[in-house]
């Protein structure tokens, strides 16, 4: 596994953790499995972390097998008809939908507008013949409970599941209480400010505005957002991402938080990244990373797939499942989670309309042989 594998969000690794806990409790649970289980959970500390989380939620949630059991046999029908899907591009909402500088308004609202998906058509997904990612799995083994293996598995998963994603979004609303602009799941905001500049939130974003004479400051406090910015040496513009910051005169390019991590994209000028005591300089088809708690080197992009959500699409080429739905995640509300650790190593190439996260659900099931459960608090489980 890769140090980027390894240094994925704390999200999907519960959601690994999960699965893991769920999967080893199965009675066909095999030795090469626990050796892969023992890998993954020793790889790093937050896979510890987030097992034992996974154990001890488990210890107090002790509801009857059979609830869950009674809503599968509820839910067996095709997986198309429990998942919806939508294919048209997202239509404008808001105060005002002119251009920039526009009078009819500052901000500009995209929501996705539901529609019905025909089948084969809104995305393109291939995969590989052999999975990827095998170093997962490892111990604390609990002992197998009575009954039907299929039945454990899924009880496991959903209880726990269904808790995590209770607590998902607390963070979340507090960073909202104090965003002067925020979207939820699926929306983009477009935003003028006072000096020309133009803010584009992309999905659960939040950011403050926090100008002065001197500077002009974005707080960056969770999301993805892309900034043109209006030329001025005398007041630089910087984004503070917590861990980092990108400061610019006049340029155009994209900052990306996640928990810690910053990502900085850059499409005009150029943006200088600061990190502790490291700075880097990032030019026009060039990312720098903060990662790992370090500011990484720049690189050069071979194509614009990480601004791709300006145009509402995500791109995926060779990601793991499991990466493929951390991303998709942020476009809807609830979450996507891959409960079988063989159907989550699947390696992924796809396009897909970001105003349509659950055609995700609807290409996997009708390509692989996997099943949909949709759960309360828009929980889908892929089995």
């Amino acid at each position: 596994m890769s140090d980027k594998q390894q240094s994925t969000s704390s999200l999907a690794v519960s959601d690994q953790a999960s699965a893991w806990f769920a999967r080893l409790q199965a009675d066909d649970a095999g030795d090469d499995e626990r050796r892969r289980f023992k890998e993954w959970y020793r790889a790093h500390p937050e896979h510890a972390e987030a097992y034992e989380k996974t154990r001890k939620l488990w210890s107090l949630l002790q509801i009857p097998a059979e609830r869950v059991h009674q809503r599968l046999q509820e839910a067996k029908t095709e997986p198309s008809s429990i998942i919806g899907g939508c294919c048209e591009s997202p239509s404008p909402r808001g105060r005002g939908v002119g251009p920039r500088g526009s009078k009819q308004g500052k901000t500009l609202v995209y929501t996705p507008s539901p529609c019905p998906l025909p089948k084969g058509e809104g995305s393109v997904l291939t995969f590989t013949a052999a999975p990827i990612g095998r170093e997962l799995d490892e111990g604390i083994l609990q002992t197998p409970q009575p009954g039907g293996r299929n039945l454990r598995w899924f009880s496991l998963g959903c209880l726990s599941l269904l808790l995590m994603v209770a607590c998902w979004r607390l963070p979340a609303q507090l960073e909202n209480w104090r965003s002067d602009y925020h979207t939820s799941a699926g929306q983009q905001l477009g935003i003028d400010l006072e000096d020309g500049s133009r803010l584009t939130l992309n999905t659960d974003t939040a950011l403050a505005v926090r100008y002065s004479d001197n500077v002009r400051k974005i707080e960056l406090l969770r999301g993805e957002a892309y900034f043109e910015v209006a030329p001025n040496k005398n007041r630089p513009f910087v984004v503070d991402g917590g861990q980092a910051t990108a400061r610019a005169v006049g340029t155009a390019y994209s900052v990306r938080k996640q928990a810690d991590d910053l990502r900085v994209v850059v499409s005009e000028g150029t943006v200088e990244v600061v990190a502790d005591q490291a700075k880097a300089l990032v030019h026009a088809a060039e990312q720098a990373e903060y990662r790992q708690g370090r500011l990484q080197a720049v690189t050069k992009l071979d194509n614009d797939d990480a601004l791709a959500w300006r145009r509402q699409q995500i791109v995926f080429h060779r990601q793991p499942l499991t990466q493929v739905l951390e991303e998709v995640n942020r476009y809807r509300k609830g979450r996507i989670v891959a409960v079988n650790p063989q159907l989550a190593e699947r390696v992924v190439n796809g396009v897909f309309n970001n105003g349509a996260p659950d055609a995700v659900v609807a290409a996997l099931t009708a390509t692989l042989p996997a099943k949909a459960l949709q759960m309360p608090g828009g929980l889908v489980l892929l089995y």
